[in-house]
């Protein structure tokens, strides 16, 4: 299959796969309300599905031996599980539940796509393609809030979940009838059937010795735990500012902006990876995660600034939060090993489930104990602890992945 063709149905696999990744997150006041939770309860709802994927993903080493292709479909079926069932929740145990099923089909439809297009592109492409798939993911994640708000209007929040298990099922169906198989990079046909424990359980030990590659895995966890953070709580902080503000516009959408701000990371995400691909990985991810550790330091505390001066760092947050999503998923393939490629597409997602499973927890946690959220400090602080991590990232890259290569640009 021609690389164009393979990158626009693979985009439209995961676009289909994530129309209801932020439906919580943009319904998340509402079920405070309904099922009152606490912030810190809200923050386990948001980010549950990430300890789920975190167990998932680890097993996408097995796409070193069978094709990507295999679990793509398993995880659009789970996803039809998880979002349908989650249209039955009616409180926080339940919810839960359902929330968790979102985690492994999200685990086992994102970054096995990266490897389904690594098996399929040679060369030096491998990178570039890789990146404009994952950047895509804010493209395709984005209109997950807007629809959930919006459905939420037109036919009760339940609906909200029951469109996205539709969408899960064709996107199974893409796969199925539309990428054709293929034999793994780095497996040929006369390698030697592996136990069966060992074709199953994951054995990570080979690729962890490998440096570059676990820079940009300690930069994934980073990058999550603030892009996770930002995502679940967005929409919440968007809101208590427009009833803390005069100044904010009457008719102001929320769901609406908080779109936008999704969307316009898109072109960030997609320049960090060329930028990546052009001048050095470790560069461009050294330089946008520390621009974005800079805004989420003062975002929060913003709120009670001029309106010019938050609009303006929260805009510039949101560019940046995302432009190191393409860098670092380009700069873990290009340094991995093609035989252990799934194996460090796994480890990477061990990272960044991790990252997304901590970032809105704590940052709930801290809203709690800073006054619940009442205030800009509250705020202030719980998006600090995200750049603060983040740019611990950075520099775990820097140390990690930069070679000569690098430095030469």
């Amino acid at each position: 299959m021609p690389m164009r063709r393979l990158i626009i149905l693979m985009c439209t696999f995961l676009g289909l796969t994530l129309l209801g990744m932020h439906a919580v997150p943009a319904l998340l006041p509402l079920f405070v309300e309904i099922w009152s939770l606490s912030n810190t309860e809200a923050g386990w709802i948001a980010g549950i599905p990430y300890l789920t994927y975190l167990i998932g993903v680890s097993f996408i080493g097995i796409t070193d031996r069978i094709d990507a292709r295999r679990m793509l479909i398993l995880g659009a079926l789970v996803n039809v599980a998880g979002y349908g069932g989650m249209g039955f929740a009616d409180g926080f145990w339940s919810a839960m539940f359902f929330r968790t099923l979102q985690g492994l089909g999200f685990a086992w439809t994102h970054l096995p796509g990266v490897k389904a297009i690594s098996d399929r592109v040679p060369g030096e492409n491998k990178g570039r393609a890789t990146s404009i798939y994952v950047s895509s993911f804010a493209v395709c994640s984005s209109f997950s809030l807007l629809l959930a708000a919006e459905t939420k209007d037109a036919f009760g929040w339940e609906w909200a979940f029951v469109l996205p298990a539709c969408t899960n099922l064709a996107a199974a169906g893409l796969i199925f009838f539309l990428l054709p198989p293929a034999v793994p990079e780095g497996k040929t046909d006369g390698d030697t059937p592996a136990p069966v424990q060992w074709r199953i359980i994951p054995d990570f030990r080979a690729m962890l010795g490998n440096k570059p590659a676990l820079g940009y895995i300690f930069g994934a966890f980073a990058h999550h735990f603030e892009l996770l953070g930002v995502r679940a709580w967005t929409v919440a902080f968007l809101t208590w500012v427009v009833a803390m503000r005069p100044d904010i516009p009457d008719g102001f959408n929320v769901p609406l902006v908080a779109t936008l701000l999704i969307l316009i990371g898109v072109p960030t995400s997609m320049a960090g990876g060329e930028f990546g691909h052009r001048m050095g990985y470790a560069r461009a991810a050294l330089l946008v995660m520390s621009a974005s550790a800079l805004a989420a330091v003062f975002v929060g505390f913003s709120a009670a600034w001029s309106l010019w001066l938050l609009v303006g760092l929260v805009l510039m947050h949101n560019c940046f939060v995302l432009a190191d999503s393409g860098v670092l998923n380009g700069g873990a393939v290009n340094a991995s090993d093609p035989a252990q490629r799934g194996n460090t597409v796994a480890v990477y997602g061990v990272a960044a489930a991790a990252g997304g499973l901590i970032g809105p927890v704590l940052f709930g946690a801290i809203l709690d104990h800073t006054g619940g959220g009442q205030s800009a400090g509250s705020w202030g602080w719980a998006f600090a602890s995200l750049g603060l991590v983040v740019l611990a990232g950075a520099i775990m890259v820097a140390l990690l992945s930069w070679r000569p290569v690098d430095r030469a640009g």
